[in-house]
């Protein structure tokens, strides 16, 4: 059992790495640009209204554009979408990231055409705590496939839920 706050902060990561979680791209557009990141912390809220919520690390490069735009999308990748996760994870690649398979207009924010889910939300929201903020949507419009086999993230690694 941790005895400080150091060694509870590592075990706390340890266990959160025993949590399976969907990968998601969220998605905002800024002054006509196009922006995302890779994230796993995203869960819904409530059905009446449709809400989820999402948390960003307060350093990440979204953070700070999504304290100030209406919309956001969470794109929850598919198993096959790997390299989509990597790319958005990596800034290295920020240049490659909407070059194929993403509906981008800057109307809306960027949908990824054959994701697992995109979610559609009007930020209502946003609550600092700790090292991340807490981001409120309310869902306007949903896309599914048909086919179930979102991607996971498990102990430093993507799967399946199978």
């Amino acid at each position: 059992m941790a005895t400080n706050a150091a060694d509870l902060s590592l075990d706390f990561r340890q266990a959160m790495r025993r949590v399976a979680s969907t990968v998601n791209v969220i998605t905002v557009c800024v002054g006509g640009e196009p922006m995302g990141i890779t994230a796993t912390a995203m869960s819904s809220l409530s059905l009446d209204p449709p809400s989820l919520l999402i948390c960003i690390n307060r350093t990440a490069s979204l953070h700070s554009p999504m304290e100030d735009v209406s919309h956001f999308c969470v794109n929850v990748l598919h198993r096959s979408q790997q390299d989509i996760a990597r790319m958005f994870a990596d800034r290295s690649q920020q240049a490659l990231r909407f070059a194929s398979g993403w509906e981008v207009d800057c109307d809306r924010p960027p949908r990824l055409a054959d994701a697992q889910a995109a979610i559609l939300c009007r930020r209502i929201r946003h609550f600092p705590y700790g090292t991340h903020s807490i981001f409120i949507g309310e869902v306007e419009e949903v896309k599914a496939r048909e086919d179930v086999d979102p991607l996971v993230y498990v102990d430093g690694r993507y799967g399946g839920a199978a």
